[in-house]
């Protein structure tokens, strides 16, 4: 199927890739279907496009890959709600925030988007830990490395 974005211009999406969030995502209960598409000049970074509205997408990032001690117990309740049967079914996201520059990008490291990569379902969960962030800096400066 194809569909005009905003970031995108007109694209093609793949029905077997998208990806449904039963209870859309906060702040945005409404829209429930999405896909994830790859931003080729920004490696390690992709965009969670909304299918049903080409306005809304969230520049997203696998956190792990920024943040290798990052981690997080996902509350048994998600678990269910997303039919998670193996833990390699699972892919996590956090979504990016960019202001001004790149380089002063931040990650929101408390709720990840949480997916089941088999059964196609999504959902941004919320952590209790008081050593996350929602605006965790992206890039380390040279003092914290």
């Amino acid at each position: 199927m194809k569909m005009e974005t905003t970031r995108f211009g007109e694209i093609e999406i793949n029905e077997q890739e998208i990806i449904t969030f039963p209870d859309g995502i906060p702040g945005f209960e409404r829209d429930r279907r999405f896909v994830i598409l790859e931003l080729e000049d920004l490696d390690g970074f992709a965009c969670l496009q909304c299918i049903d509205r080409g306005e809304l997408s969230f520049i997203i990032v696998n956190p792990f890959v920024f943040f290798p001690e990052y981690e997080f117990n996902l509350p048994d309740a998600e678990a269910q709600q997303l039919e998670i049967a193996e833990p390699g079914d699972v892919a996590v996201w956090s979504i990016v925030t960019i202001r001004d520059e790149l380089e002063s990008a931040t990650v929101n490291l408390v709720a990840p988007i949480v997916l089941n990569r088999q059964k196609r379902l999504g959902k941004q969960v919320i952590l209790v830990d008081p050593n996350l962030s929602t605006r965790h800096a992206l890039f380390r400066t040279a003092e914290e490395v």
